[in-house]
């Protein structure tokens, strides 16, 4: 057969380790694994040629359940596909080089007793082709019965040491097979709760009469010889929260009841409902005993959990009831857990050895978290230590409360209790630390024991201050810290991050980063205390239980999901100012950060996820925060972070206050050339005042900067006011000289009177108008001032635009 499908319907009742259905077998060559299907409970193994290839299962399997299994193999494309129930498991592409052959097909048997399989099987079928999907699905719906082309149920086998039975195929897929019951006399109230919901149930509510007496005669009929349970049942039904407001277990009003003659009559003295001869009625819940009635509708599969059980055929059980008022779980593998000579006993069936005691509590069953008194080394604990473990009949998404109650498991350590019994909130670790930890060790990043561990930051600002006279930046920032420690496993997490927050007492156990804040005064760096938070990020899903647990843990590997701490800082970072073009200057302040853990050769900054966020005002009171940019630097011992913060200076103070005033006390200097020459005094007055000002002004903007050896900008303009106003008081002096010399300078007026004949002897000519010189020296001073300042302004104005 070069392509081959393999189909057969089965149903378990107990797996040794793993169990073999179907195997065909070569004489010529003496070959077995030519065709064989292998089942455990959470994958199947198909076998062509001796080539084994393990399906993982989307479902694990329950016993005393039908399934149909088919398997095919397509030598054209060289794809094993495998099916449960008509829903494709797994395809895989192999070739297994050669066709199947064989002449001799065994059923349930394999050459070691432990592998073969114990429960029913029909339709086992084998075609030299492969199936279509749609031709698998009518078999799985019972739609068809075909049979095998190579191999058919129907004909061809001797049956050894079997026990076959005909049934109709429509009963085989009949998964309906009505309600079953569990009986428990003589119970209170609670007890009757915890029982019924400990095995994955409620207690009923009957609708009718006639629905009660149906619970009566199965009683009657299921043990004769019992008279308990022939009347007084507990129902679900109590009105404990709000009297007359009767609710079921989930908390649902009920409307519509019969109740028994003059009942309900106990206002808030009795708060649960009992079912009796003449209906329901209303007694009280703690001094009543009565029949507990527990309805499945269909079978439940229970866990224990902490036992150090990797193969669920021996995690799962099946509980069953032989007798009223008593219940014992039937293990998929070698254990049962029972009452034996008045105690719950766990015991290997297969080496008949006794593995633990249950020690007495009440009530009295093993459902829930238990104590348990070893007689077998369990989880490498020796015998009679006492260990505590979990008998659940919740569903893996589910958590397992102590009392045996389900809850969903992304409830667990939420900060909100969800269990009646509060036990969701306990033991609520998140961190589970190996003794070999060592916490001075920074972890190595996977198998590559070379490399450095990346650890990325995370730098939110809040806020900046910049003190441009003592060249520093005050930040308020949060620094977040993200590395993987492989050395750890995590418990418990959440989506969350919020809650997957840990204790400071398991903080100061871990391994944490150290970041040194270079460029400050003192020797500032992140620390670790109660102001510094730390958390585990889940980025990948659980990759297994913790089966030493009595209780649904996922562990999530360290490698796969991070470790972070979170602290706010204020830093006062020196800068390097250049001020040269104050006040239309941009400058540019640093925070560097250093990893002083270890060196680059352990520990480097990761570049790819390492980020800066600015959430605080871009407008300051002299700067506008621009820009953040995260640079590395891995040249020196340690790996440096650079955070540049880009500061371009807002200059709306700088004109209103040093330019329009020293521009006013030009114009003020330059108008006094237009006063009279005659009042040389207040000429003059004038503009010394204006240049004691400008003086006064300079030096006060001096005092307000840093002292630079440099000039800047505003120094260069005030500078510039300083000479035109001196200029213009050099003009005033020029101008009276001239005018006035030989007189009193500022004195009365007079008159001198030149003639203007040559004096004999002196040559020919006459004396200037001293009116015109007075006159083009004021004209050329009022003229040059503007001129000198024009060009001033175009100079001083294009080189700052220009930088």
């Amino acid at each position: 057969m070069p392509s081959v499908t393999l189909c057969g319907r089965f149903k378990l009742h107990l797996l040794h380790s793993y169990g073999t259905f179907f195997q065909l077998y070569d004489k010529p060559t003496d070959q077995y694994g030519m065709l064989i299907a292998m089942v455990w409970l959470d994958r199947i193994t198909p076998g062509l040629v001796h080539t084994w290839r393990i399906h993982r299962l989307k479902k694990s399997l329950w016993a005393f359940r039908w399934y149909l299994l088919c398997f095919s193999y397509d030598h054209n494309t060289h794809v094993i596909t495998s099916y449960i129930d008509g829903v494709t498991q797994q395809r895989q592409v192999y070739d297994i080089g050669r066709p199947v052959s064989g002449d001799y097909a065994r059923l349930g048997q394999n050459r070691d007793p432990q592998h073969s399989f114990c429960g029913d099987l029909t339709q086992v079928n084998v075609w030299d082709r492969v199936l279509s999907e749609e031709e698998i699905l009518e078999i799985t719906q019972c739609r068809a019965d075909p049979q095998g082309s190579y191999i058919a149920w129907e004909v061809g086998w001797t049956l050894h040491n079997v026990t076959s039975l005909d049934v109709p195929l429509e009963r085989l897929c009949q998964t309906d097979v009505g309600p079953t019951y569990f009986w428990f006399p003589a119970l209170t109230d609670a007890v009757a709760q915890y029982v019924c919901e400990a095995l994955g149930t409620h207690l009923p509510m009957a609708t009718s009469m006639e629905e009660a007496m149906t619970w009566h005669r199965r009683a009657a009929k299921a043990y004769p010889d019992s008279k308990n349970c022939a009347t007084d049942y507990w129902t679900s039904l109590n009105d404990k929260e709000e009297e007359g407001v009767w609710r079921r277990h989930d908390g649902e009003a009920v409307t519509t009841m019969f109740w028994a003659p003059h009942e309900p009559s106990g206002i808030i003295y009795e708060n649960c409902a009992a079912i009796g001869t003449f209906g329901t009625g209303d007694i009280d819940c703690a001094t009543n005993i009565y029949c507990a009635v527990c309805t499945f509708r269909e079978q439940q599969r229970f866990s224990l959990l902490g036992a150090c059980e990797r193969e669920l055929r021996n995690v799962y059980f099946v509980a069953y009831q032989r007798a009223i008022g008593e219940v014992t779980f039937i293990g998929y593998g070698q254990y049962h857990i029972l009452r034996e000579r008045g105690a719950w006993t766990w015991i290997n069936v297969v080496y008949n050895a006794t593995v633990a005691r249950m020690e007495t509590t009440v009530p009295d069953y093993p459902m829930g978290r238990r104590w348990w008194v070893l007689e077998r080394a369990v989880c490498g604990q020796e015998p009679g230590g006492r260990r505590q473990l979990l008998l659940s009949p919740c569903s893996p998404d589910q958590f397992t409360c102590d009392d045996a109650t389900c809850i969903p498991l992304a409830n667990r350590c939420d900060l909100t209790y969800d269990c009646r019994d509060n036990s969701d909130e306990v033991d609520c670790q998140l961190v589970a630390i190996p003794g070999e930890y060592q916490r001075h060790l920074p972890p190595r990043p996977g198998r590559n024991r070379s490399a450095s561990l990346p650890v990325a930051v995370a730098v939110t600002v809040e806020s900046l201050g910049v003190r441009t006279l003592s060249l520093a930046m005050q930040v308020s920032h949060e620094i977040v810290m993200t590395w993987r420690d492989n050395r750890l496993h995590y418990e418990n997490l959440k989506v969350d991050d919020i809650l997957n927050v840990l204790p400071a007492s398991t903080s100061a156990k871990l391994w944490i980063p150290v970041v040194h804040f270079v460029n400050t005064d003192t020797y500032k760096h992140t620390e670790l205390d109660e102001n510094t938070v730390v958390y585990v990020t889940r980025l990948v899903n659980s990759s297994r239980r913790d089966d030493a647990a009595p209780a649904e843990v996922d562990v999530y590997s360290g490698e796969d999901n991070t470790l972070s701490s979170k602290r706010k800082y204020g830093i006062v970072y020196n800068c390097v100012f250049d001020l040269a073009l104050y006040p239309f200057d941009a400058q540019e302040c640093l925070m560097r950060l250093r990893i002083t853990s270890a060196g680059k050769s352990f520990l480097t900054f990761d570049s790819k996820v390492s980020s800066v966020v600015h959430t605080g005002s871009r407008l300051l009171p002299e700067y506008e925060v621009g820009r953040m940019e995260l640079r590395f630097d891995n040249s020196g011992k340690y790996s440096d972070a650079v955070l540049r913060v880009h500061l371009k200076r807002r200059y709306g103070y700088a004109v209103l206050n040093i330019y329009l005033p020293s521009l006013v006390l030009l114009v003020v200097s330059y108008v006094t050339l237009f006063f009279r020459t005659s009042i040389f005094d207040v000429r003059m007055m004038a503009a010394l005042t204006v240049q004691l000002v400008l003086c006064t002004l300079f030096s006060q903007i001096s005092a307000t900067l840093p002292m630079t050896s440099y000039f800047k900008m505003v120094d260069v303009w005030l500078m510039f006011c300083i000479g035109i106003t001196f200029l213009v008081i050099l003009f005033h002096a020029i101008t009276d000289h001239v005018v006035h010399r030989g007189g009193t300078p500022g004195g009365g007026s007079f008159i001198k009177v030149a003639s203007k004949v040559k004096p004999e002897g002196k040559g020919h000519g006459f004396k200037v108008d001293e009116r015109n010189i007075e006159k083009k020296l004021l004209v050329g001073s009022q003229l040059s001032v503007p001129v000198v300042f024009l060009v001033f302004n175009v100079f001083y104005w294009a080189y700052i635009m220009s930088q």
